[in-house]
């Protein structure tokens, strides 16, 4: 076979393979699709967007397991379970009336914001924490030091209100010398019951 015969076959088969090379662009090219630039946002408050041929949401994470040393509630007369953490984790800041208690009422979820947490009837106020919407309200107290807290979580679940209530303690800092006045001034600033409050909430379970 002589060159000439070698190079035209060398450059019949390049233009064979920059044929079949834009074939293949062309047709990967039709079959895309222009997903709209929407956001889910997924249980752990993280969003995916729209992809693939049918323009499908992508799939939430998977949920995070509870936390090592939570412990589980359970009332098979309500028909509830929830999990908690045993503590707080904290120096200064105490749970009282832990775990919290549960109740349900019949009745729409609405949350009717007013009043102050210092007043006898205390402050409500809807709150959205994560992606989820809360009727909170609180009661603030002091005594022999110390303020205490009193919580009372509303959602709507299972077609019905869920109410969580409980109780914190936390010390005046003030009546400690430093490091320990800073060091509670800190922790309560750190302090976020909303936060915990919300990951026990998305353990609840009814029967």
């Amino acid at each position: 076979m002589g060159k000439k015969q070698i190079c035209m076959i060398a450059i019949l088969a390049v233009a064979i393979l920059a044929i079949g090379a834009l074939v293949f662009l062309n047709q990967n090219k039709a079959g895309q699709v222009a997903c709209t630039m929407e956001a889910k946002i997924c249980p752990d408050g993280s969003s995916v967007g729209r992809g693939g041929p049918k323009c499908e949401f992508a799939p939430c994470p998977e949920a995070s397991p509870v936390p090592s040393g939570w412990e589980t509630f359970t009332d098979d007369k309500l028909g509830v379970s929830f999990q908690y953490p045993a503590s707080f984790s904290t120096k200064y800041i105490q749970a009282f009336d832990w775990p919290p208690k549960v109740s349900f009422q019949n009745l729409p979820f609405y949350c009717a914001a007013g009043g102050s947490e210092i007043t006898r009837a205390g402050r409500t106020e809807p709150r959205v924490i994560g992606n989820h919407i809360y009727c909170v309200s609180t009661l603030v107290e002091g005594a022999a030091g110390s303020t205490y807290t009193q919580y009372a979580y509303a959602w709507e679940a299972g077609g019905r209100e869920v109410i969580f209530t409980f109780s914190t303690r936390a010390p005046q800092c003030a009546n400690y010398d430093d490091p320990n006045k800073t060091e509670c001034e800190n922790e309560r600033a750190a302090f976020d019951i909303d936060k915990i409050f919300n990951s026990i909430a998305q353990t609840l379970k009814l029967k």
